[in-house]
């Protein structure tokens, strides 16, 4: 049985940061990837690190890896390499470095995400980029290199901006599932973040206050 975690845990995961590793590296190959995998296959597989970490830890408090599903605990992830930092709620993670085919060449990106139930979420950053492309162009490319890569079918594509940079927000719908993404072009990268839920076509006030934590670094 999933244990609670104690207020002061809740109060030290609520407030202590963490900074991201330099490098993705494609590690740990049996965990969920974001992309590649389905909300079942998610929960399946935290089910089945929550028994492992049961029968190793006995009667002793739970991981953090285990969460309330009912109440999520944020916690600041800073990714230098990247430039940017965000609230992401705790869960268990998977990192990965994935290749989207787009009409304007292959963009490699580097993907962290967490996946607490019943929610996945995603914050990603490309490579440099070569900004001769068109900027519409280029956020148009990348959403059907996303398209391509889930294989969902695109609901929604509107245009939205961070301060001054162009973006668009999109909501993608699976089998079982739907992701809301929210695509920046800025400076030299594109930054994806990504909330994945049981289908619905509202944005939940977690994805939003997930995507306005949203912070360049200074």
């Amino acid at each position: 049985m999933t244990k609670k975690l104690s207020n002061i845990a809740i109060a030290f995961l609520f407030t202590s940061s963490i900074a991201a590793g330099p490098v993705f590296a494609q590690r740990d190959l049996d965990r969920p990837s974001f992309f590649r995998d389905g909300q079942q296959m998610i929960e399946q597989e935290i089910q089945r690190l929550e028994q492992q970490n049961s029968a190793r830890q006995g009667d002793r408090p739970s991981s953090p890896l285990t969460i309330d599903s009912r109440q999520l605990q944020w916690q600041k992830f800073i990714f230098r390499d990247g430039g940017f930092s965000l609230w992401m709620p705790q869960g268990m993670q998977s990192e990965e470095t994935v290749m989207l085919d787009t009409t304007v060449g292959e963009v490699e990106f580097k993907v962290f995400a967490t996946h607490p139930k019943p929610y996945r979420f995603l914050a990603a950053y490309s490579n440099q980029l070569d900004r001769a492309q068109n900027q519409e162009t280029l956020l148009d490319s990348i959403r059907d290199g996303i398209i391509a890569k889930t294989n969902f079918k695109l609901n929604s594509d509107r245009a939205i901006t961070w301060g001054q940079y162009s973006g668009k927000q999109l909501n993608l719908q699976g089998e079982d599932e739907t992701i809301t993404y929210r695509v920046y072009l800025i400076g030299q990268r594109i930054y994806l973040l990504a909330v994945g839920q049981k289908n619905t076509e509202e944005v939940s006030s977690e994805a939003v206050n997930f995507f306005d934590s949203f912070q360049l670094l200074e």
